[in-house]
């Protein structure tokens, strides 16, 4: 079998312009990008935080301690301001896709790019409303343009929001969060400490930035770790396989996952109650919005609880996707026998395959997921037909044990972020399956592993998030659904073109999908 050219997807210098450096995107990344300029932005990432700041801070010197802690941002993590460029490939009628960061002149000129990339939003009452007025659809609409934006919205003297609109390419869900992290920690360091404005403009010497620039996942690889024991021989850390980008488990995991893939798309279920006739996005762009539901604290007490005491334990991601997969039958109910399944692309934050200096919660923005398909045969519903209220204890677990068995087969490939690169390229190689119109899923966690409640985390509380959202675009008539959890509370949330569905129809889903994760307790 052929190997695959990693040193494409390296940093390099750009010949045709001096100072700028350029890699080409490769796997999920390249996937969004795609998925960005054929979809109008489908998948385009949000994260919305609101937060209160322990003094009274006014506009004007809000805004500007806001685009200082941008440009601190930028320092650190390059690719806040890195663009897209694509250019013809020889022997391909695809062209390169590659992602370029020139560093500015000097601090001026870091300040040029944070007045225009760092916007002022007063008179807004909450972030979604804000959301739906800023979405660009294509995003980046075209090449060597900045294509990661903060919003900042003052509510009061003491409470504000932030809206950070970027491309998916460069970040994914977890990656963003990790990136608005850092920032708070610059920001509340920016309102409580006079000396930070020269500290920070001492540390920053544009050019050199480039160093901090993040690697590509299939470059930062776990590689083995054996056993380690301490010195009365207890073992205090098992040893850790390799994340491999070649040899016989990468290859058996890339043929098996693109065998599942082939198997199980033509078998897709879809939603039923979506707009008739399906939304055709050659006639009409698209139109997202986000519906929301939150648990009560006692409301997720209950369903943590539910799923420690389920006959065959579960996480709270395994109950509510098994969930969401019933909540797609109900909607559309199978024929008896259908060999139909709901499949998913199934995304997992995969940051504990990389070397270990990019393990760490706060270590690695970037895009890093992997993908295998999850699937759930449609006909576990038969057995319980006309009998479904009756037992919608029974069925609510047997669709999430279901979607555990798919999580530990996905957990135990050996390649799995490995296979990224060579996956996505063998899945744009074909022509693109037709647009989507069951559901995505994503499985966030707590939300507080990757976004740090209070800021500074060393020192006394200047700030204090009290509530966040990450959204993304959608095109495709299948919403993107997500669960998380935040100070002690679950929360959903689904993502959807509403020129594809109805606001009441996803209303109404997310209402039928609260009701079914809370029967599991």
């Amino acid at each position: 079998m052929n190997t695959v050219d990693y040193s494409r997807y390296r940093w390099r210098e750009d010949d045709n312009v001096p100072g700028r450096v350029k890699r080409e995107i490769g796997g999920g990344e390249l996937f969004e990008d795609v998925l960005n300029f054929n979809k109008y932005g489908e998948q385009n990432l949000f994260l919305g935080v609101y937060f209160q700041v322990s003094q009274l801070i006014d506009t004007s010197h809000f805004i500007e301690t806001a685009r200082k802690a941008w440009i601190s941002l930028r320092w650190d993590v390059p690719t806040v301001a890195a663009q897209m460029l694509h250019e013809p490939r020889e022997g391909s009628p695809a062209p390169a896709a590659l992602l370029v960061y020139a560093p500015p002149a000097d601090r001026a000129e870091a300040e040029a790019w944070a007045g225009q990339t760092v916007i002022l939003k007063e008179g807004f009452e909450d972030l979604d409303t804000l959301r739906y007025e800023v979405v660009k659809g294509v995003m980046p609409e075209k090449d060597l343009v900045p294509q990661s934006f903060l919003y900042a919205v003052p509510f009061s003297p003491s409470s504000f929001g932030l809206l950070l609109y970027t491309s998916h390419i460069p970040f994914d869900g977890a990656g963003v969060k990790v990136l608005m992290t850092r920032y708070l920690e610059h920001l509340s360091k920016y309102i409580v400490d006079p000396g930070y404005v020269d500290a920070e403009k001492n540390r920053h010497k544009w050019g050199s930035e480039t160093q901090n620039l993040l690697p590509i996942a299939s470059e930062i690889l776990r590689r083995h770790e054996p056993a380690e024991f301490d010195a009365n021989g207890t073992l205090i850390k098992p040893e850790l396989p390799e994340e491999p980008r070649e040899g016989p488990n990468f290859w058996e995991t890339l043929n098996q996952v693109m065998t599942d893939l082939a198997r199980g798309a033509p078998l897709a279920h879809p939603f039923k109650s979506l707009k008739s006739p399906l939304y055709d996005q050659s006639k009409d762009t698209p139109a997202t919005r986000r519906a929301a539901y939150t648990f009560t604290v006692e409301e997720s007490k209950a369903i943590v609880e539910a799923c420690r005491n389920a006959p065959d334990k579960l996480t709270v991601n395994q109950l509510a996707h098994g969930c969401l997969s019933l909540l797609t039958v109900l909607d559309n109910p199978p024929e008896p026998g259908s060999s139909n399944v709901v499949i998913y692309y199934g995304l997992v934050d995969s940051r504990q395959r990389l070397a270990r200096e990019y393990r760490g919660a706060l270590d690695y923005p970037g895009y890093c997921l992997g993908m295998s398909p999850i699937q759930v045969p449609v006909n576990i519903i038969d057995k319980y037909a006309g009998d479904i209220n009756k037992n919608l204890k029974s069925v609510v677990l047997e669709f999430a044990q279901v979607v555990k068995r798919e999580y530990l087969r996905q957990q135990a490939f050996p390649a799995l972020l490995g296979i990224e690169n060579q996956q996505v390229e063998m899945m744009l190689s074909v022509p693109p399956p037709p647009p989507s119109c069951g559901p995505w899923f994503g499985g966030d966690g707590r939300g507080a592993i990757y976004l740090k409640p209070r800021y500074p985390q060393n020192a006394d509380t200047v700030l204090e998030i009290t509530d966040f959202f990450v959204g993304l675009g959608k095109t495709d008539p299948g919403p993107f659904f997500r669960i998380t959890e935040w100070n002690g509370r679950i929360m959903l949330g689904a993502d959807y073109n509403q020129k594809a569905v109805e606001s009441s129809v996803v209303d109404g889903w997310m209402k039928k999908w609260a009701e079914l994760i809370l029967a599991a307790s």
